[in-house]
């Protein structure tokens, strides 16, 4: 995580939290996370050097005035007023990752061949938070190539109960079998 980011992520949060505002700038950074994960023409505006900053800031007064707190918008015009306004997307994630970690929250990425039903994602959901005794947030994506099962990243650890993988793990204890009974 670059460092610059998790300063102004760190600062953003003392801020929040001397204002006793931090819910309501929680929601903030989630909707501006969202907007900018959906909208590659702002992410381009914010890391343009050929946007003169006043310009930023008239479209961020524009876009973030009266739909978000007014400590977020000030941190973003600082953002832009410092030319710090291409890290906006690295700030936001040092945020959510910073909040996690004081709410004891992991993210779990999770890949399944097939839509997962409200009901498997509540079981995984269980089964993830007892394994990693933390509270886990899924973001579920869908990858035809599995072929069945599913993928969990969280962090560094992978649990791999994808069918592809099983096959590819019996593939190699043939292999390994063919080997031995060839000596």
């Amino acid at each position: 995580m670059n460092p610059v980011a998790r300063r102004y992520a760190q600062a953003l949060y003392q801020e929040a939290d001397q204002a006793g505002s931090v819910t309501k700038i929680d929601a903030d950074v989630r909707d501006l996370r969202t907007s900018l994960a959906d909208s590659r023409d702002l992410v381009l505006l914010f890391e343009s050097p050929v946007i003169p900053n006043d310009k930023k800031t008239s479209v961020v007064e524009k876009l973030l005035k009266g739909n978000v707190q007014p400590l977020t918008l000030n941190f973003v015009k600082l953002l832009v007023q410092k030319d710090r306004d291409g890290l906006l997307p690295e700030v936001l994630d040092a945020y959510q990752a910073l909040r996690d970690e004081v709410n004891g929250v992991v993210e779990a990425v999770v890949r399944s061949a097939m839509p997962l039903s409200a009901k498997e994602t509540e079981a995984l959901t269980k089964t993830l938070q007892q394994r990693t005794g933390k509270k886990v947030r899924l973001q579920v994506r869908v990858d035809e190539a599995l072929m069945g099962g599913i993928v969990v990243r969280i962090g560094d650890q992978v649990y791999d109960g994808s069918v592809r993988h099983q096959l590819a793990q019996l593939r190699d204890q043939f292999a390994q079998r063919a080997y031995v009974s060839m000596n």
